[in-house]
């Protein structure tokens, strides 16, 4: 077989799987069935703000940075799902120079744990918003290392596509919002995400 050949099989095969997947996958609700549902986050977060840079110092603010988050959800029989959220994000860190040349480094950084609920507007696309806890580390490396934590209130709102890979799982692509009320303007994120159905009954 000419590797052309072999090529367009293979890409059949992926449009067939591709079929099934997505009349098998699906957010929407069944009567009668209950599932768990595991949302593996990984992607990028820019905060818009400059609240907490010093301006008398000489500054290099880093807005973009790396967010991961892990979110399970109750997928009950009917519309409405729940579920918990944790992660990591870090919403800013800038490099210091002061006026002697000493240089530094300040990070902000939070462990959300979020109550979070979910509607299905169609089968593969989701809204989700929740409250909860924000736990702010703030790094400060400058001459010597101090950390400081501190609790918080905080929100989140969230949008995802999630195209189907086989009965139980799929690859999403979401747009979310994290905000905790100690930092302003929060955390705008775009995340790549691994969806899993491990249980159901």
């Amino acid at each position: 077989m000419s590797d052309r050949k072999f090529l367009i099989a293979i890409l059949l095969m992926l449009m067939v799987f591709s079929v099934q997947a997505q009349g098998e996958f699906t957010s929407q609700p069944r009567h009668g069935q209950y599932s768990l549902v595991a949302y593996v986050s990984g992607g990028l977060g820019y905060f818009s703000s400059d609240k907490g840079v010093p301006a008398y110092l000489q500054t290099s603010v880093t807005k973009l940075s790396p967010v991961t988050s892990v979110r399970i959800m109750w997928f009950p029989d009917h519309l409405l799902k729940m579920g918990l959220e944790t992660g990591y994000v870090t919403f800013y860190s800038y490099n210091i120079t002061d006026s002697a040349g000493g240089k530094g480094k300040v990070s902000l950084n939070a462990v959300p744990i979020l109550l979070v609920w979910s509607m299905s507007i169609t089968k593969n696309f989701n809204i989700f918003a929740g409250s909860g806890a924000y736990i702010l580390n703030t790094q400060l490396d400058y001459k010597e290392k101090v950390i400081s934590k501190k609790f918080s209130v905080g929100w989140v709102a969230a949008a995802s596509y999630i195209y189907p890979l086989g009965k139980n799982t799929g690859l999403g692509l979401e747009g979310k919002w994290l905000y905790a009320a100690e930092t302003s303007n929060g955390s705008l994120c775009t995340q790549l995400q691994f969806v899993w159905k491990f249980l159901k009954w």
